[in-house]
């Protein structure tokens, strides 16, 4: 079986997913291509994707977009990927977030595949959206593009229940796939107490921090105003955001008006993002949306305990005890239940344990591997298994 996947963000989660699924799945049954920018603009030095595709013998076919609206740019896309289609016969055309699920959706109809089009948003861009009219503009894309889909994957229950409840494709049309993560083993020289110390924290106070992109979606602001509230609490306390992007030089301006940014370390993209993740003593993310966030994920299998918004994607990682929710937005929140756990080493070592639990049973890579087989399968045996119900709740 022949699978084309479509990419425009070759970095943080998405690079990880398409890298494990596409070197993950079984080379007997599916032959793997995939269609990417050769290096994506301000990929913020995650620059691996191509190299890693290529070193495991995935067939790299280079696509130049931008993940901004760009008309000339997303036009010359679009007739690449409608040459590509009528030249190349894939049976599945798998397409990941929402500028190649566009792109992708339409360039298959205009080029009349006869091939069956998946679409995973790893997010709903609309979600993010802080203007009302940007907001329609991209939930009326959505919908449009809806239409051209035969199947919708769902990364998370609550990401699911918004494809419902806004309309994208009919229910029967989406199917639940939650992201998986291969098992992580830490280099036998990796010292926890060296990288803490080159994180900034020399003593035994909390080390605190992140891995996610410098962007709106993951509000480093919320991050900055719930460290300096800890701060006060607590003034040996450190931070650590390990992931570049737009907002680098916004948020350090506001590191150093908060006062805080002695206590703050910004790595930028760091490839050792694993070894860092293991020195915290706790794992933040201050998203306003998710999909299903694989650094989450990461944490709970290092055993890191977690306090993180109860927003879309991160609420299903989370609810049951496998961490701590905060209220969107409410640094406030943040910052007094990373205190009260800092007070308990035997909460955080229950969230640590249950985190590591819901990884196991429900987290890993060959669970989504193998999940995706049986639906590329059955979409080209031209059955239609339907999702299970979830639970519908209204979401802002």
């Amino acid at each position: 079986m022949r699978i084309l996947h479509v990419v425009e963000a070759t970095i943080a989660g998405v690079r990880t997913h398409v890298q494990v699924v596409t070197a993950g799945l079984d080379q007997r049954r599916f032959q793997s291509t995939v269609a990417c920018p050769l290096r994506r603009d301000n990929a913020y030095g995650d620059d691996q994707f191509v190299t890693y595709l290529t070193s495991v013998g995935i067939p790299v076919v280079p696509v130049a977009m931008r993940r901004a609206i760009s008309p000339r740019s997303d036009l010359a896309a679009l007739w690449r990927l409608v040459g590509l289609f009528r030249r190349e016969r894939f049976d599945i055309i798998h397409l990941h977030s929402s500028k190649a699920g566009f792109l992708g959706r339409l360039a298959a109809r205009i080029a009349g595949v006869s091939a069956m089009v998946v679409y995973t948003p790893h997010g709903l861009s609309f979600l993010g959206a802080q203007r009302p009219a940007r907001r329609l503009l991209y939930l009326t894309l959505e919908r449009l593009a809806g239409r051209l889909s035969d199947r919708i994957v769902a990364v998370s229950a609550s990401e699911q229940a918004i494809i419902e409840q806004s309309g994208l494709i009919s229910p029967e049309r989406i199917t639940r796939i939650e992201n998986g993560i291969q098992p992580i083993e830490l280099p036998s020289s990796f010292d926890r107490s060296a990288m803490r110390h080159a994180l900034g924290q020399a003593g035994d106070g909390p080390l605190i921090g992140t891995v996610a992109r410098l962007s709106a979606q993951k509000n480093p602001f919320m991050f900055l105003e719930a460290a300096a509230r800890v701060l006060r609490n607590q003034p040996d306390a450190r931070f650590v955001w390990c992931g570049g992007g737009d907002l680098a030089r916004a948020v350090q301006h506001r590191a150093r008006s908060l006062g805080i940014a002695g206590a703050c370390r910004f790595l930028g993209h760091r490839d050792d993002s694993h070894q860092i993740l293991a020195a915290l003593d706790m794992f933040w993310l201050t998203s306003d949306y998710e999909g299903w966030p694989l650094a989450a994920l990461e944490a709970m299998a290092l055993h890191v305990p977690i306090v993180a918004t109860d927003v879309v994607g991160t609420c299903d990682l989370l609810r049951g005890g496998a961490g701590k929710l905060v209220p969107k937005g409410d640094d406030g929140a943040l910052a007094a239940a990373t205190i009260a756990l800092m007070q308990s080493p035997q909460r955080r070592a229950e969230l640590a344990r249950a985190g590591y639990e819901f990884y196991t049973e429900n987290g890993t890579a060959d669970r989504m591997i193998d999940a995706l087989a049986c639906l590329y399968e059955d979409l080209v045996a031209g059955h239609t298994p339907i999702s299970p119900a979830v639970t519908r709740e209204v979401w802002p």
